[in-house]
């Protein structure tokens, strides 16, 4: 039995039947004259069963929602001609609402892997190409993928709703202002605020920490740079078509893409001439090209029961039918060739077909699901790509080709210019003479090397790889950041730290260099084990206590990131711990930053809610949540945690290894910041949870913590003077 959350249960018929009655009983229930008639079908509800448990459910959850929806309202600017009543607008009952997960709570972030935002141009269910491919195999590599479709609004009163299409998969419709065409206009001011609210709103409920925006849609321009600058969400643009002369493509979009290129943190290209075009606007492009499932068509390319009625040989093409189509083309091989049969599936987006409709050899199968695509292919002699050849057509890399290889098929194509590298593998036609000439050479194929060499292009185009590749340059595109952790036993302290590290970092880009000095417990053998087992750490087993700085010197030679992170062993990481910090970096004159704490000897300790380590991720995202953004000046950051850029750390220098075992050392680096015009700030929006002088218990204990402090206070006023103690909030 095909598991019901498959891909192949997705684009079930059934399925899809199930799910088109849900949305239609959606879209009516969002209708004008649906919600005119509430109240009267509530009367005589009411009067024939009295008021039911899930009135009562309403009616209390309509107050609960009244004063948060005036404070979502109060966010959105209201055009004169749309007054928004409630955070909504009538032109919304045009659209269908998305149905929102009920009956469980949001799942969190299970992993150490950052959230795709996918900014689509159509629904999830329209079809199975590109995007569903890409955004599939980021779920099934651990990736939680948020499908934001532009066509539908958020139901009811919600802020967002999110319907879960495949494990890991939501498709989310969000809440706005108006409905615009997002096709021919940008989007507007007021749309951005609400969608804004929205994905704010979505963001604390799922906890995404890290994301990254992939856009399919130049319409979400506004929006997705407004979410890299409040939440730092870097942009990918997908670009699989060049828009210009594209159908029903407004000059907005057209504006709003070279705006998208140019503000791109990354750009795909599906092809080299869109490669060529925007590689000139945005260095940081790549070429990521189309691909094929190759063992779900391998599996499901068999024999099969499906056109019993239509005599080969079929000549076959899938796809949309529409204006890229060269419908005269096949009107002209298909008059010629009455012995041949031509099955075309696919949806019809023209009125003129040149007469295919009529002709008794030509077979409009409609749209069908993509689960189904493997049975026709299999039936088809000999595929076609009857294209329209201008510049539209020219950037294409038909995914189908793809799949047609993947069956070892013969393929007669107009000469695309994205597949000529692929000119052995394709039969080439300029006219209805060319394509009925090399349909018969495909017909007259006889040599099994021609179909394995044609399902070896298929298999090395698999979208396992696209997405390796996609992976890679978004990886790419995070500045390397390393963490560096000194140990001295406490082994229990270390691995908690370092096993918080992996669980919560959700910043691609990170290596973790360990420095060790000369623990006497089981540190060392814990280490050795992260060093074999974690591709992403460095470990150095130091002979003696070199001391604090000194180890901290050694991880720094060592690093490669443009961020560096010093963070002691005595601490835990929630989720997303440092990527605040990374972003007041961002500011020129900000050289050092660190979180705030639950125990430290200066204003970064915060008063905490969580008894419990168990408890103290919940509370770390709702403050950092509520001090969003939120930093201040500090005169010294203690060194449990702090982050600088490798530019600021290469004019402060080495931390002074003459302060020994430790103490004061990180009194000196803030000082040597500040003297070089350098702010150090702490973020009240980066937690971390600090056990607090887990080294120097044993030195406290004997009496010789107290000599440490003095020689160290001593040698610190020999470089700035006399030391001032530190403060706690509300003690200035």
């Amino acid at each position: 039995m095909t598991d019901r959350n498959s891909p192949l249960a997705e684009c079930d018929p059934a399925v899809i039947e199930r799910d088109a009655a849900l949305a239609h009983l959606d879209f009516l229930k969002n209708t004008r004259s649906w919600r005119i008639t509430s109240p009267l079908r509530f009367l005589m509800r009411l009067m024939r069963w009295g008021l039911t448990s899930e009135d009562r459910s309403r009616i209390i959850g309509w107050w609960k929602d009244r004063n948060r929806k005036q404070r979502i309202a109060a966010n959105v600017k209201s055009k004169p001609n749309a007054p928004v009543k409630g955070g909504w607008v009538r032109s919304f009952a045009d659209l269908p609402a998305l149905r929102p997960l009920r009956g469980r709570k949001p799942a969190a972030a299970v992993n150490n892997k950052f959230d795709v935002i996918c900014f689509a141009n159509i629904e999830w269910s329209a079809r199975f190409q590109r995007p569903q491919q890409m955004m599939r195999q980021f779920a099934e590599h651990g990736y939680r993928v948020f499908y934001v479709v532009p066509s539908r609004v958020s139901s009811g009163r919600q802020a967002y709703s999110v319907n879960q299409v495949l494990p890991g998969i939501f498709e989310v419709a969000l809440s706005r202002h108006a409905v615009q065409d997002f096709y021919t206009e940008g989007m507007s001011d007021e749309n951005v605020d609400a969608c804004l609210l929205s994905l704010e709103k979505m963001s604390e409920a799922f906890r995404i920490k890290t994301a990254i925006s992939v856009i399919h849609l130049s319409y979400w321009t506004p929006l997705v740079l407004r979410l890299r600058m409040d939440l730092g969400w870097r942009i990918q643009y997908d670009c699989m078509d060049d828009w210009v002369d594209f159908p029903h493509i407004g000059t907005a979009l057209l504006r709003q893409e070279e705006v998208l290129v140019a503000e791109a943190d990354l750009i795909t290209v599906t092809a080299s001439v869109l490669n060529k075009k925007w590689s000139a606007h945005n260095p940081i492009c790549s070429l990521i090209r189309n691909g094929v499932d190759f063992s779900f068509f391998t599996r499901h390319c068999v024999p099969n029961n499906l056109l019993p009625e239509i005599n080969r040989p079929i000549i076959g093409f899938y796809g949309a039918l529409a204006e890229w189509v060269d419908y005269q083309l096949l009107a002209d091989v298909a008059m010629r060739r009455r012995d041949w049969n031509f099955v075309l599936v696919g949806d019809i987006f023209v009125s003129d077909l040149a007469g295919l409709e009529s002709m008794p050899n030509v077979h409009l199968i409609g749209r069908k699901p993509y689960a189904e695509m493997p049975h026709y292919l299999y039936r088809f002699d000999v595929c076609l790509i009857p294209f329209r050849v201008y510049n539209v057509t020219h950037a294409v890399d038909p995914v189908k080709f793809y799949e047609f290889m993947s069956a070892g098929k013969p393929v007669v194509s107009v000469p695309l210019e994205e597949m000529k590298v692929y000119e052995e593998f394709v039969y080439f036609a300029n006219s209805p003479e060319e394509f009925i000439e090399k349909i018969e050479l495909g017909l007259d194929e006889r040599a099994l090397e021609l179909v394995t060499s044609r399902v070896e292009l298929a298999r090395a185009n698999d979208w396992k790889n696209r997405f390796d590749d996609t992976l890679r340059a978004i990886t790419d595109v995070y500045p390397g950041v390393s963490i560096i952790i000194v140990t001295y036993n406490n082994l229990e302290l270390t691995q908690r730290c370092v096993e918080s590290v992996f669980r919560n970092t959700t910043y691609p880009n990170y290596e973790v260099i360990i420095i060790d000095n000369a623990s006497v417990d089981d540190t060392r053998n814990y280490l050795r084990y992260l060093a074999r087992s974690k591709p992403a750490v460095k470990v150095v087993l130091n002979d003696e206590n070199s001391g604090f700085a000194a180890a901290n010197n050694q991880g720094l030679r060592m690093a490669q990131g443009d961020y560096l992170v010093l963070l002691n062993n005595d601490t835990v990481v929630p989720k997303g711990w440092v990527e605040p910090m990374l972003r007041h970096l961002d500011l020129p004159h900000v050289g050092l930053v660190g979180p705030v704490t639950n125990s430290v000897g200066n204003e970064a300790k915060i008063e905490v809610e969580y008894s419990s380590l168990d408890q103290m991720e919940d509370f770390s995202d709702r403050y950092t949540a509520q001090h969003r953004g939120h930093v201040f000046d500090i005169s010294m950051l203690a060194m449990f945690c702090i982050a600088m850029r490798r530019e600021v750390f290469e004019k402060i220098g080495f931390l002074d290894e003459k302060f020994g075992v430790g103490m004061f050392e990180d009194d000196d680096y803030s000082r040597r910041a500040h003297n070089l015009g350098y702010r150090t700030v702490c973020a009240e929006d980066a937690f971390v949870h600090h056990y607090g002088q887990a080294s120097f218990k044993k030195l406290i204990a004997s009496g010789k913590y107290q000599e440490l402090w003095d020689r160290n206070q001593a040698y610190f006023e020999s470089k700035w003077g006399a030391w001032k103690p530190h403060l706690q909030r509300g003690s200035h």
